[in-house]
């Protein structure tokens, strides 16, 4: 005979089970906690008055004006909150990058403030300075899981990532999909940089490799312990490795979500339940002031790329993946994310609209 006991257990099991499954998928669909909807704007009253109907114009009048006063507000709030996703957005820095040091120098410089006027919720990690994607990821993800999601009670995040940090975010999407809601790649290293070719080619095996490899490691060093995490070791030899084409090819055969169908081309929108996206640019001199634009011209000129067009560090067409907004915007790799000190081409667009333009098309899309 079957214990009655033992079926009230089983059946209670069940339900807790049902119940968990339940939990969690309404968890998968949480916003963060400083979420506001896009609001219809309300409709406006119709006017079925006769000329001689004084009681029914006055009744008009005044319920028009109160639909002019919802207007401005529903107005006033979506403008307000004209950034603010549903997910927050995680801004994923390059090689050699950083958060902020010194407390006053962005890596996306003045880009997560223009995402805040509108409400946005945006984070800023540091993961190491130079190392492969797949360590770096593993940093992004303690990160995400640690500290974005419980201080947002958000289940998901946008990670949108500069240069090396393309590929650091897609293998955050890769391992841990169910966070993840889209993926964007600005200037990604996505097949590789021609001038980590060259570097691969002429550097290391070479008698600079270790004096190289040494000055590299404490750059990202000291970037790092200024950027608070002194505790990071970097790696330049693996960082090279991996950014050569060889090197991100390999890494995309293990990650291929989003990879375009074709060399210059568009891969899939919507990979796993995550969206991707890139945008990126060519040029190298975009500012007379700006004292970085002659050392994108440099690794322009010393770079591997075929007689392709590149940002000075990656070439046009290997920072395509998933859907490609755009790929010639004048700027380069370091305007991309408004380096240095927003000292970008002023006849192109500023780098900032390009993130609030992408925010807006999240928050249009209900993500």
């Amino acid at each position: 005979m079957i214990n009655t006991k033992t079926l009230f257990s089983a059946a209670g099991t069940l339900a807790l089970s049902i119940s968990a499954m339940s939990v969690s998928t309404v968890i998968q669909a949480s916003p963060h906690s400083n979420y506001v909807p896009y609001q219809e704007a309300p409709v406006a009253p119709v006017n079925n008055c006769k000329w001689y109907q004084a009681v029914c114009k006055t009744k008009y009048g005044i319920d028009y004006a109160a639909y002019l006063i919802d207007k401005a507000q529903v107005n006033a709030t979506n403008h307000e909150n004209r950034y603010n996703t549903q997910y927050p957005i995680v801004l994923v820095h390059g090689v050699s990058g950083f958060d902020k040091i010194l407390g006053a120098i962005e890596y996306f410089q003045g880009i997560p403030s223009a995402l805040r006027d509108g409400n946005a919720v945006v984070y800023t990690p540091n993961v190491t300075a130079w190392d492969d994607a797949s360590s770096r990821g593993e940093q992004l993800l303690d990160y995400i899981e640690n500290t974005v999601l419980p201080e947002t009670g958000a289940s998901k995040v946008h990670l949108v990532g500069h240069s090396l940090g393309s590929p650091t975010s897609r293998y955050v999407a890769g391992v841990s999909p169910e966070i993840v809601s889209s993926v964007t790649s600005v200037n990604g290293i996505n097949y590789g940089s021609g001038f980590a070719d060259w570097g691969v080619e002429n550097i290391i095996g070479g008698p600079l490799e270790g004096i190289g490899e040494d000055l590299i490691n404490l750059t990202g060093n000291v970037l790092d312990a200024l950027a608070g995490n002194p505790e990071y070791a970097n790696d330049a030899l693996t960082s090279i490795l991996f950014m050569s084409s060889e090197g991100a090819l390999a890494f995309s055969e293990e990650f291929p979500d989003g990879e375009p169908t074709t060399y210059c081309g568009n891969g899939a929108n919507l990979v796993n339940g995550i969206h991707y996206y890139s945008w990126g640019s060519t040029g190298t001199f975009t500012n007379a002031l700006d004292v970085s634009d002659p050392l994108m011209a440099l690794f322009d000129t010393l770079g591997y790329y075929n007689g392709e067009a590149s940002d000075g560090l990656v070439a046009k067409c290997s920072q395509h993946w998933g859907e490609n907004i755009r790929d010639d915007y004048w700027m380069n790799h370091l305007d991309a994310t408004n380096m240095l000190f927003g000292l970008h081409n002023l006849l192109e667009t500023n780098p900032k609209t390009l993130y609030k333009n992408h925010a807006d098309r999240f928050r249009g899309m209900g993500l």
